[in-house]
């Protein structure tokens, strides 16, 4: 009787953990990709920082491909819906890294982003243009 029990208030612990921890509803799913004179940029950090700075701000790495995907610092997948400024990260000694324009690395970075509920299914972003298209 009382292995059952504890089965069942572990069943029900398990559920409220799942539950509880899954993230912050309302994310959206932002993904794309990050170029330079067409060509796919790895290993580059793309944040989004919010324009209010008291949001939770989130983070995607580049693959290969120049691929990203954004989660949270908490490593939730998805971005909130609101207004972002974009900035990149490029480690110096990544081909080019010392030649990243500053407008698109510190918190006066030119590019802003207004994610929607709707979220981005291929963000592109190029390193040689300073608007977003």
């Amino acid at each position: 009787m009382y292995r059952n029990l504890f089965r069942s208030l572990l069943l029900v612990a398990a559920c409220v953990l799942v539950v509880g921890c899954s993230g912050n509803k309302g994310e959206v799913s932002v993904s794309g990709h990050l170029t330079r004179g067409g060509k796919p940029c790895e290993g580059v950090a793309v944040n989004f920082v919010p324009d209010d700075m008291m949001s939770q701000a989130y983070i995607g790495g580049t693959r290969a491909d120049g691929g990203f995907d954004m989660v949270s610092m908490k490593g939730t997948k998805g971005v909130l819906p609101g207004v972002y400024s974009v900035q990149i990260t490029i480690p110096l000694d990544a081909p080019g890294g010392a030649l990243v324009n500053q407008k698109m690395q510190g918190r006066d970075s030119v590019w802003r982003v207004s994610v929607t509920d709707k979220g981005f299914a291929d963000l592109q972003l190029d390193m040689d243009k300073e608007k977003l298209e």
